[in-house]
C-alpha cells in the first residue's frame, strides 16, 4: 500500500449544515403519498370488474443478498464483493446471522446478534455518548458499523426492528468501504418491502419491568404490484438490574420499492430512532478483576439528564440494467447522530473512593455518501467476468460541544454510595469541529476460470483522497490531506459442488481524525493494515449446511494510542506514533440445518494479539491488546417439532456463550475472568399466532461481561425471562 501525507495551515472554519429536518420528514411522507399510485384509471376500472392480481414471479422466491433468509443458513451476501455473490464462491470470510436467528434467539440489542459470529467481542471502551456496543472484530476495535452497505461512521442507537439479516466481514475492507479497520466490518441488511402483503404485531414482556412493542407491515401500494411499502416501528420500555438505569426508546423505519419495468428499481428508506437513557459506567473492580461492589451500584447522579440519541436515515438505491452486460446503481445515503451526555465519569480509583469527571456534552455528527457504481458481467475466451468499477464521495462534519470537569468528585466505594453532584451554571463549553471530504475510486474483477468455473479469482484496488480540516476549543488543527492506495486478491478453488479452499491478502487504510497529534503538535500518519487469510468452505446436507474455517494474519501500523500521563503535561490530548500492532487466529462458523427440524448456528475463535513496536512505553511491547480474549465460543440449537404429532407448533431451542479470559481494554494488568452462560427458549405457534418465552443466562452466572479500567467495568447481566406473543395477517 502506498499512502501520502500533505499538512497545510488553515484556519477554523464554521460548521456547515448539511440537509434540514424537512427533507428528513419529507420522505416519511411519501410512503403515504404514494398510497394515491395504487388507483386505477377510469378507463381501466370500465374493463376489469375485479381488481388485478399481485404481480409475483418465482424469482421472488429465490434468496438474494439482500433478502429474507429462510433458516438460518444464507447462501449468497453482498456485503463482502458488493455484489450478489454465493459465499462458498467468496475469498474471504463472510457470515450472515439471519433474521430468523435474532426471533430464536430474542436478540434485544445489536451485540446480542454479533456475538454469534466467531472473533467478535464487546468492546470495554464506553465511547461517552455511543448507543451501541462497538465491536472488536480478530482483536481491534471496529467502531464504524454498515448500513446496508453504507457506512455509519458514528454508530447511533440501532433497534432491531428494521434488520432482516447481520453479516460480518472479516479482515480488511478498504478496497471496498473505504477507511476503516483492519479487523472487519459489522454489516446491518435493513428489511425491504415485499410484494405479498403483510402485518404482523409482536408485544414482549420480561423482567426489570421490560416491555416492547413492534409492528412490521409491509405489501402493493397498486394494482400491479410495482410500486410496494413497508413499515417498521417499535417501542421499548425497560428498567435494569442496574440501578437508576431506565430505558426509553421509539423507532420508526418506512420504506417504498419502486419497480416500474424489470430493468429499473428505486428504494427509498428512512428510519428515525429516539433513545433515552442514564450514562452507565458500570462498577469498579478490585486489581484482580473482582467486583468491589454489587452489580447494580450506579455511580451516577440520577438528577443528572444522562444520555439522548436521536438518530436519522435518509436515502435511496436506484438500480438499473441497460443492456445484459451493465448493471448501474446509485445510492445516497444522509445520516445524523446527535448525541447529548450529561453525566459523572469514573476517571480512576484512589484508596478506597472512585474519583468522578463531571462531562456535559452535545454532539452532532452529520455524513452524506453518495455511491455510483456498474457491474459488468461477461467474457473474454473462457474466463468468465464480474467487473465492478465505482467513486464514491463523503462528507462528514462533527460539532462537538463539550464541558469537563476532572476530579468533580470523590465518592466512596459501597453499595449504596453516595452521589450528589451540583453542576455550576456557568459551563464554558468547548467547541471541537471537524469536516472531511473524502473521494474515492475501486475496480474489482471476479474471475472464473478452468472447467465449470471452478477457479474464482478476485482481484480489486482503491484510490482514496481525504481531507480532514477540523479546531478545538477556537484553535485551528493543521489541515491534514492524505490518499492511498488499498489492494485486495484472492485466489478460491471449489474442490467440489460442496467443498472450496481459498487464500486472500488485503489492506486497510483510516486517516487519523483531525486533533490526534504527537508531543510536538505533529498530525499522526494515517493508520494502515494487511491481512493475510487462509479458509476452507463447505456446504452439507443438500446445501441446508454451511460451515467456514479460517487462519489469518493481521498487521496493523501508526496506531493512535492516547497516553494520559503526556497529555497532562501538555494540557492538551497527546498521542502516541508509531505503534505497531498483530493479530492472529483461527475461527469455525457453521450454520444451518442439521435435520429437517433441528437448526444450528455455531462458532469457536482463537485471538493472539500482540503489540510490535511502542517506542515510548518499550513495556508495552510483546503484551496482547487489551479487551480480547484468546478463546471465545457460541453454540445455539433450535428444534421445532412435527407438524402431525402431537407436539405440533411447539418448538423449543437452547445454547451456551463461553468467552475464555481477557483484560480491560485500556489495562492489559487487569485480568477477567471467564465465563459461561446458558440461555433456552420455547415457542408454540397456531396459525398466524405465535407465543414464546425465553430465559438468558438461565443459571444466573455472575461475570464481567467487559471493562475498560479497573474503575469502569460492565458485569452481565443476570438470569433474564422475557414472554413474548405476535400476530399475524
Amino acid at each position: 500500500m502506498k499512502n501520502t501525507k500533505k499538512i497545510e495551515a488553515r484556519p477554523a472554519n464554521a460548521r456547515p449544515s448539511i440537509l434540514s429536518a424537512s427533507i428528513q420528514i419529507a420522505l416519511f411522507g411519501a410512503s403515504i403519498a404514494g398510497s394515491a399510485y395504487a388507483q386505477q384509471s377510469g378507463a381501466e376500472s370500465r374493463q376489469e370488474s375485479s381488481l388485478p392480481e399481485v404481480r409475483v414471479t418465482a424469482a421472488q422466491d429465490k434468496e438474494t443478498a439482500t433478502g429474507p433468509v429462510t433458516g438460518y443458513a444464507a447462501k449468497r451476501s453482498a456485503t463482502g464483493t458488493k455484489t450478489d455473490t454465493p459465499i462458498l464462491e467468496t475469498p474471504v470470510s463472510v457470515q450472515v446471522v439471519p433474521r430468523e436467528v435474532i426471533d430464536d434467539q430474542k436478540a434485544v440489542n445489536l451485540k446480542d446478534v454479533y456475538e454469534n459470529v466467531s472473533g467478535v467481542q464487546q468492546a470495554g471502551n464506553t465511547l461517552n455518548a455511543q448507543t451501541e456496543v462497538v465491536p472488536i472484530i480478530r482483536g481491534f476495535e471496529s467502531p464504524s458499523l454498515m448500513r446496508n452497505g453504507l457506512r455509519a461512521t458514528v454508530a447511533g442507537a440501532v433497534d432491531l426492528v428494521n434488520v432482516e439479516r447481520v453479516e460480518v466481514l472479516k479482515g480488511p475492507a478498504s478496497i471496498l468501504y473505504g477507511a476503516l479497520e483492519p479487523g472487519g466490518i459489522v454489516n446491518y441488511v435493513t428489511k425491504r418491502p415485499q410484494a405479498e402483503r403483510s402485518y404482523v404485531f409482536e408485544q414482549q414482556l420480561g423482567g426489570d419491568s421490560f416491555r416492547r412493542t413492534s409492528g412490521d407491515m409491509t405489501g402493493p401500494l397498486n394494482d400491479d404490484g410495482s410500486l410496494l411499502y413497508r413499515l417498521n416501528f417499535s417501542q421499548t420500555n425497560s428498567d435494569s438490574f442496574r440501578d437508576y438505569i431506565e430505558l426509553e426508546r421509539t423507532a420508526v423505519a418506512p420504506s417504498l420499492l419502486w419497480r416500474p419495468s424489470d430493468n429499473t428499481e428505486l428504494l427509498v428508506d428512512f428510519s428515525y430512532v429516539k433513545e433515552k437513557q442514564p450514562y452507565d459506567t458500570g462498577i469498579p473492580l478490585f486489581q484482580n478483576g473482582q467486583p468491589m461492589v454489587s452489580d447494580s451500584t450506579f455511580f451516577g447522579d440520577p438528577d443528572l439528564a444522562g444520555r439522548s440519541n436521536e438518530d436519522y436515515y435518509a436515502g435511496y438505491q436506484l438500480s438499473h440494467t441497460i443492456s445484459p452486460v451493465w448493471t448501474i446503481r446509485n445510492q445516497l445515503q444522509f445520516h445524523r447522530a446527535h448525541n447529548k451526555n450529561e453525566s459523572l465519569r469514573p476517571q480512576r480509583i484512589e484508596g478506597n473512593d472512585l474519583k468522578l469527571r463531571y462531562q456535559n456534552e452535545d454532539r452532532t455528527d452529520d455524513e452524506i455518501q453518495f455511491v455510483l457504481d456498474g457491474t459488468a458481467k461477461f467474457a473474454t475466451g473462457a474466463v468468465d467476468h464480474t467487473l465492478l468499477v465505482g467513486a464514491e464521495h463523503v462528507v462528514q462534519d462533527t460539532d462537538f460541544l463539550r464541558f469537563r470537569l476532572n476530579n468533580a468528585l470523590d465518592v466512596a466505594i459501597a453499595d449504596n454510595p453516595n452521589v450528589n453532584f451540583n453542576p455550576s451554571a456557568n459551563q464554558v463549553m468547548t467547541t471541537d469541529l471537524s469536516n472531511t471530504r473524502w473521494t474515492s475510486l475501486y475496480l474489482q474483477d471476479q474471475m472464473s476460470l478452468l472447467a465449470g468455473g471452478r477457479l474464482k479469482l478476485l482481484v480489486g484496488g482503491r484510490f482514496d483522497d481525504v481531507l480532514t480540516e477540523g479546531s478545538s476549543g477556537g484553535a485551528a488543527a493543521a489541515d491534514v490531506k492524505d490518499s492511498a492506495f488499498t489492494g485486495r486478491a484472492g485466489l478460491l478453488y471449489m474442490l467440489s459442488n460442496q467443498h472450496s479452499a481459498y487464500l486472500s491478502a488485503s489492506q486497510s487504510f483510516r486517516p487519523q481524525f483531525a486533533w490526534a497529534a504527537d508531543i510536538n503538535g505533529i498530525p499522526l500518519d494515517p493508520e494502515t493494515g494487511r491481512q493475510f487469510e487462509l479458509g476452507l468452505k463447505s456446504s452439507f446436507l443438500n446445501e441446508r449446511l454451511f460451515s467456514t474455517v479460517a487462519i489469518y494474519e493481521i498487521e496493523k501500523k501508526n496506531v493512535a494510542v492516547f497516553d494520559q500521563a503526556l497529555s497532562n503535561a501538555a494540557l492538551r490530548d497527546v498521542y502516541v506514533p508509531g505503534v505497531k500492532q498483530r493479530s492472529r487466529g483461527f475461527e469455525f462458523d457453521m450454520t444451518g440445518s442439521l435435520t429437517r427440524q433441528l437448526k444450528l448456528i455455531a462458532s469457536y475463535s482463537y485471538t493472539d494479539t500482540k503489540v510490535l513496536v511502542n517506542a515510548l512505553n518499550t513495556a508495552e511491547v510483546g503484551q496482547p491488546l487489551g479487551g480480547v480474549a484468546p478463546h471465545a465460543a457460541r453454540v445455539w440449537l433450535s428444534y421445532d417439532f412435527d407438524q402431525t404429532g402431537p407436539m405440533a407448533g411447539f418448538g423449543m431451542g437452547g445454547g451456551v456463550r463461553y468467552v475464555g479470559k481477557s483484560t480491560a481494554q485500556f489495562d492489559t494488568t487487569l485480568k477477567l475472568d471467564p465465563y459461561t452462560v446458558f440461555d433456552i427458549g420455547a415457542w408454540y405457534r397456531w396459525k398466524n399466532i405465535k407465543a414464546g418465552l425465553n430465559v438468558k443466562n438461565l443459571f444466573d452466572e455472575r461475570y464481567i461481561a467487559r471493562a475498560s479500567t479497573n474503575s469502569i467495568a460492565h458485569p452481565g447481566a443476570p438470569r433474564t425471562v422475557m414472554a413474548s406473543a405476535s400476530i399475524g395477517f
